[in-house]
């Protein structure tokens, strides 16, 4: 029986995982969570599980009894799962953990202590690894429309050498440095829970695909800073669909862009940070 949240211990940081079919990816996952037992901070683990077929279940239930598990009736989508993994949560920090991430040592602990020396930082994201241990470009500008028109035309090809799509990718992005940035991809990000709040959550008109970066727009223009950290390092297991190929998740990424367009109304202009009416720290990230 779930414990109402009141009536459970309060934790640092409550884990937020959302999974579907993603049993091979979890099996990588969960023992370097049990690792985190180690370090010096409290958590807890909440798994929101959208209709499995694989075992992920069984899976979980059978070797990770303490992860609290909300098993999905009917599919919903990311953002509207990660909200109810958060609603679930009692964590003064959430963090959103993808399940293809695998969290490298004392990763998420670094992510905690930066945070709370950082309090006008609203959404941390550390630095994320191909699983052979390069650089993955997890860090962008925010979209335009002639952003999106070049993404569709290459049809999301990261490699794509147009001019257009290599600075949005920030391709020159000094990965080594802490910074502010105008958005990341949402596989890994911690955000006080009073920050996840005030922002009411990933937007769940998103069904997939761009809710990490309206909620990081979001932070900006309610005057909170998104920082890539990378002294935080985790990898992500993460496998791209061929770009060659137009499937259901070509038409999810499709439908998100059009809504992002309207709510923005970015049919005449472009979007920047400072224009979002952002007030950076003059505080050093370093």
């Amino acid at each position: 029986m779930l414990l109402k949240i009141d009536e459970r211990k309060k934790v640092d940081i409550s884990i937020v995982i959302v999974t579907m079919n993603h049993l091979s990816k979890v099996v990588n996952l969960m023992p370097t969570i049990e690792k985190l037992k180690g370090d010096q901070f409290s958590f807890e683990v909440i798994m929101v599980d959208n209709c499995s077929s694989d075992g992920t279940v069984e899976f979980v239930r059978g070797n990770y009894p303490d992860v609290i598990l909300k098993v999905n009736t009917e599919v919903n989508g990311f953002a509207y799962n990660n909200n109810l993994g958060a609603a679930l949560s009692s964590g003064e920090y959430i963090f959103i953990c993808n399940p293809d991430i695998i969290l490298m040592d004392k990763s998420v602990e670094k992510m905690l202590h930066f945070a709370k020396a950082h309090p006008k930082t609203g959404i941390l994201c550390p630095q994320l690894l191909n699983p052979d241990l390069s650089y993955q470009q997890s860090i962008r500008n925010f979209h335009s429309l002639k952003i999106m028109f070049y993404r569709l035309l290459s049809r999301g090809n990261d490699n794509a050498q147009n001019k257009v799509v290599k600075d949005y990718l920030l391709i020159d992005f000094d990965k080594k440095v802490t910074q502010n940035v105008d958005w990341a991809i949402g596989a890994a990000m911690l955000l006080k829970r009073q920050v996840y709040q005030e922002l009411k959550g990933f937007d769940e008109k998103f069904f997939l695909y761009v809710e990490d970066e309206d909620l990081c727009l979001r932070a900006w223009q309610s005057n909170y800073e998104v920082t890539y950290y990378p002294e935080a390092v985790m990898i992500h297991d993460h496998q791209r669909s061929s770009a060659s190929k137009i499937n259901k998740l070509t038409w999810f990424h499709l439908k998100s862009f059009v809504y992002f367009i309207f709510k923005y109304k970015l049919f005449f202009k472009n979007l920047n940070r400072k224009a979002c009416g952002a007030n950076e720290s003059s505080v050093s990230l370093h």
